[in-house]
């Protein structure tokens, strides 16, 4: 039987049509859902949705997540990491990564791993779901920032495209990861002049509010 979930809620706490995923009660995507061990998330304007899965052994500094992207999403802007190694689990569908400038795409059963320093971002080029269960080690400042990008597209009261916010979320990314479109000179001189007052205005790079299981059970469709 087929069920619809990560439907964004309106303030009603009433899902909004079209934004949610299809997935088989007793498929791949409900087995890996039922791993979860924290909310589903999602972005509302963007085709993607996402869940913490146990973290694998005893290493509290790797972190397993689901992703499940719709066709033809995206992906994030050209980035790399400067401290940690991310690795592609595909387990549905087609996700093309690029990497330095150079196109590989997995299909499910397949894993990319992309290396520290690795100029990469990716895209799904088929018509249906991709599953990827994601590793990232260490988790670095990412694992705190990637919530907050999240959170603030679904939360009126935070205004994404704010330079001021911007500044501050990659002043906290500074020394971890880095938005190859935000390299250059001057820009890096904008987030430095920026960030300080950020702060002054109460501005954080991080929100804990992103991080609380209720936050996303007020925004997102869960799950039964």
């Amino acid at each position: 039987m087929t069920t619809v979930t990560g439907r964004t809620l309106d303030e009603n706490g009433d899902p909004v049509p079209g934004t949610g995923f299809e997935y088989e009660e007793d498929g791949l995507i409900a087995d890996l859902l039922a791993q979860r061990v924290g909310p589903l998330n999602s972005h509302p304007t963007l085709q993607t949705w996402g869940a913490t899965l146990e973290r694998p052994g005893e290493d509290a500094d790797r972190l397993r997540v689901l992703s499940i992207f719709g066709p033809g999403y995206d992906g994030p802007p050209e980035h790399y990491h400067e401290v940690s190694e991310e690795s592609f689990d595909v387990r549905q569908g087609e996700l093309t990564l690029t990497c330095e400038g150079r196109d590989r795409t997995a299909t499910a059963g397949e894993t990319v791993t992309v290396e520290t320093g690795t100029r990469h971002t990716f895209h799904c080029p088929g018509d249906d779901l991709t599953v990827v269960v994601t590793t990232i080690a260490p988790l670095g400042r990412i694992g705190y920032v990637l919530p907050t990008l999240s959170g603030i597209a679904h939360d009126p009261a935070v205004d994404a495209d704010d330079p001021l916010q911007r500044a501050l979320i990659a002043k906290r990314l500074h020394g971890d990861t880095v938005f190859t479109e935000a390299e250059s000179g001057v820009r890096r001189v904008a987030t430095d002049v920026l960030a300080p007052l950020a702060k002054l205005r109460g501005y954080q790079g991080g929100y804990g509010r992103y991080r609380q299981d209720a936050f996303w059970e007020r925004h997102v469709e869960q799950p039964v």
